[in-house]
């Protein structure tokens, strides 16, 4: 099975054992300090961790997102200049998404080319070292999520948090997708999940409303993103799993 293809997926809710049984998070979440979130291609973002960006914002929590792509190759059968201007399209979307959900964060986009990602780790890093504090922890994809540019982002970001001692969390994205729920590869005895009211609920979904070009059918097409994949991220609880 491709496990990036939504359509050979697992369905929601073959995970709802697995996630009911998970533990609160140890320490306050949101962290009240500077977060930093690692985010391969627009959407990831709101996806994983929409409902702790749109609670920290509700704290004035300073947030930056590191915005690695623009994520034009989402729809592979585009021409050259035509995935240029989706990948535009996308960072208008993501300003949408962020203002619907109240997200208040600065957002830094690298630009660097959907796909090849493994290719710009050393950017990724030093721009990470210019944007971490004291204070900061970091969120990014799972290392073992089964998209080649969220293992990069995770392996820049394991790197430079180990070495400046930045607390890391990993949040699942495709997992959700192709793992086995009875014997599944994340460790999920590790994770924690994070449960929020049905305002925050509601403000993540509508902001993840705005990636049109992600959840909707265009020039016959199907959706990037299907209902039965964005069914993943309908709960009222998102998880993590402490790195460093």
């Amino acid at each position: 099975m491709d496990p990036i293809d939504p359509l050979e997926g697992n369905q929601a809710q073959v995970w709802d054992q697995k996630i009911e049984n998970l533990s609160p998070p140890k320490i306050t979440w949101p962290p009240s300090g500077h977060i930093v979130l690692i985010s391969p291609h627009p959407d990831d973002e709101l996806l994983a961790a929409g409902a702790t960006l749109a609670t920290a914002s509700d704290k004035k929590t300073p947030i930056t997102i590191l915005g690695v792509t623009n994520g034009e190759l989402s729809h592979p059968y585009l021409n050259e200049s035509e995935r240029q201007e989706l990948g535009k399209r996308r960072e208008r979307e993501t300003i949408s998404a962020y203002q619907t959900a109240g997200i208040q964060a600065e957002r830094i986009a690298l630009s660097a080319p959907d796909g090849f990602v493994s290719q710009h780790i050393k950017e990724i890093q030093k721009q990470l070292e210019q944007i971490i504090q004291k204070d900061t922890i970091c969120i990014t994809p799972w290392e073992g999520d089964g998209h080649p540019d969220h293992q990069a982002c995770a392996l820049a970001a394991k790197e430079i948090c180990s070495k400046n001692k930045v607390p890391l969390f990993a949040s699942p994205i495709w997992l959700w997708n192709w793992d086995n729920p009875k014997d599944p590869t994340f460790p999920f005895s590790e994770a924690f999940s994070f449960q929020f009211d049905a305002d925050i609920m509601r403000r993540k979904q509508e902001g993840i409303n705005c990636y049109t070009s992600q959840i909707q059918s265009e020039d016959g097409y199907r959706p990037v993103l299907p209902t039965t994949f964005l069914e993943h991220f309908e709960r009222q609880v998102e998880v993590f799993l402490p790195v460093i």
